[in-house]
């Protein structure tokens, strides 16, 4: 039996590769305005403690999106580390995106 903490990469692509397809194909958007840059960030120390953490960092999703695109173009820089550049961005893209509703739950239908 599988840990529930267990990741499967070959799930987690399928889903964000859907996310990412959906949002082309059916919202009609290949690019997304992120709107803000800056954003609070627990430390690593803390990230996964349940208690409040006692300091934030700071991160800048125009650095992250500089990561990301150095290493579209460059392989050997596609780590597993830059994951901590692209975690911002989604988190961003899925407050930037607009909410998706159905025809059939629009109101009025």
């Amino acid at each position: 039996m599988e840990s529930d903490s267990v990741v499967q990469i070959q799930v987690l692509r399928k889903v964000v590769n859907g996310i990412l397809d959906f949002i082309e194909r059916d919202l009609k958007q290949s690019e997304v305005e992120l709107g803000k840059d800056h954003y609070w960030e627990v430390l690593d120390r803390d990230l996964f403690a349940m208690e409040r953490p006692t300091e934030l960092g700071a991160g800048s999703l125009i650095d992250d999106l500089e990561f990301i695109l150095s290493s579209a173009n460059d392989k050997t820089q596609q780590l597993p580390i830059l994951l901590i550049h692209v975690a911002p961005i989604l988190k961003a893209l899925s407050q930037a995106v607009p909410s998706y509703t159905s025809p059939s739950e629009s109101p009025g239908s």
